[in-house]
C-alpha cells in the first residue's frame, strides 16, 4: 500500500477488509486519499465534500486536490461532511471504487516530487455508494483522518532519516574523490562541517523516531502520540532537507544535475515540511501540548 491506514484493520467491517484492505496489503489492490481541498488543506475541517443519505446510498459530491497515486490506484478513500440528519456537519469517509459512476479526473499536475506517482484533482459528481461503503460511522471520519496524520507523520520521519544517510554516503564519497587545489575536498574544513553536521541531525532525528515508535507500540496516550509525532516529522523533515541544501553545495554543479540523486533527493524532500502538516502546524501542535502537559511529559 502506498500510505496504508494503521487503523483500518480495527474499524472496517468484515466485509471491507476482505474487499479492500486485505487485497491491499498482498499488493493486488491499490488506494489514494482524496481528503484534501482547495480550501482545506491544513484545516481539515474546512472541507466541502458532501455526503448526503439517500435509503441505503450515500450521495457524494466534491473536488479533492493533491490526491497521490491517483494514476496507480483502484479505489479512494474519501472524506465528507454529512448534510441533514442528527450528525449534519460532521465527518464521514468512505471506500469509493475509481469506476464508480460520477468519479471525474478533472487533471494531473505536474509536481516537483514522485514523478512516478501523480497528484491529481479529482471531482466527485452525484457518486452513489452504498451505505456499507462507510468506514465506522457517521462522526468518525476527523478521527480516523487524525490517526492517519500519526501514522504518515512517523513514516515521513523514516524516509526523511534515510534520504539524509543516503545524501551523507553519496556526498561524503564524493568528497572523497573529488580534488580541487591539489587534495580531495574532504580535507577542506567548510565540507568537513557541512558532512559533520549532517550526520550528527541525521542520527538526533533517528534516534526521536525510534522512540516514537517504541511509544506507538506501547500504547502511550494518544494526543502524546500526536505531539511526538508532530515533534519527529518537524525535526526529521526540516533536517532532510538541511542535509539536501548541503550535498547539493558539496557537488557543487553536479548537485543540480538531474542524474545526480541530490537534485532528485532535494526535490523529493521539500515536500515532507508540507503535507500531512506543514511545519508550522506541527509547531502549533506541539506547543498546544507542551502547555497542557509540560516537557517531561513530551520530552521525558
Amino acid at each position: 500500500m502506498h500510505t496504508p491506514p494503521a487503523w483500518a484493520p480495527e474499524v472496517v467491517s468484515p466485509e471491507q477488509l476482505e474487499r479492500w484492505i486485505v487485497p491491499s496489503i498482498r499488493g493486488e489492490r491499490h488506494e489514494c486519499y482524496a481528503i484534501t481541498e482547495a480550501g482545506a488543506g491544513s484545516d481539515v475541517d474546512a472541507i466541502e465534500a458532501t455526503a448526503r443519505r439517500e435509503g441505503e446510498a450515500y450521495v457524494l459530491n466534491g473536488t479533492k486536490m493533491h490526491v497521490t497515486s491517483y494514476n496507480s490506484a483502484d479505489y479512494l478513500f474519501f472524506q465528507a461532511k454529512i448534510e441533514g440528519g442528527p450528525h449534519a456537519g460532521e465527518h464521514a469517509m468512505f471506500f469509493v471504487d475509481k469506476d464508480t459512476p460520477g468519479v471525474h479526473l478533472v487533471r494531473e499536475p505536474a509536481y516537483s516530487h514522485t514523478f512516478p506517482d501523480s497528484h491529481a484533482i479529482v471531482a466527485f459528481k452525484d457518486v452513489r455508494v452504498p451505505a456499507s461503503n462507510m468506514v465506522g460511522r457517521e462522526g468518525d471520519g476527523l478521527d480516523f483522518t487524525y490517526a492517519w496524520f500519526r501514522y504518515e507523520r512517523l513514516m515521513i520521519a523514516a524516509r526523511c532519516c534515510g534520504a539524509a544517510e543516503r545524501l551523507i554516503e553519496e556526498a561524503t564519497a564524493f568528497a572523497k574523490d573529488r580534488v580541487q587545489f591539489g587534495e580531495p575536498i574532504i580535507a577542506f574544513q567548510a565540507i568537513q562541517h557541512m558532512l559533520a553536521d549532517s550526520l550528527t541531525e541525521l542520527w538526533a532525528a533517528r534516534l526521536m523516531t525510534y522512540e516514537l515508535a517504541k511509544n506507538i507500540d506501547r500504547g502511550v496516550d494518544v494526543k502524546i502520540q500526536h505531539a511526538q509525532c508532530s515533534m519527529a516529522k518537524l525535526y526529521a523533515s526540516e533536517m532532510a532537507n538541511r542535509v539536501a541544501d548541503r550535498a547539493v553545495q558539496i557537488f557543487g554543479g553536479r548537485g543540480y544535475m538531474r542524474e545526480n540523486v541530490a537534485e532528485r533527493f532535494y526535490r523529493e524532500v521539500r515536500v515532507d515540511r508540507i503535507w500531512e502538516g506543514t511545519s508550522e502546524i506541527q509547531r502549533n501542535i506541539v506547543a498546544d501540548q507542551l502547555a497542557k502537559r509540560g516537557v517531561r511529559m513530551l520530552a521525558g
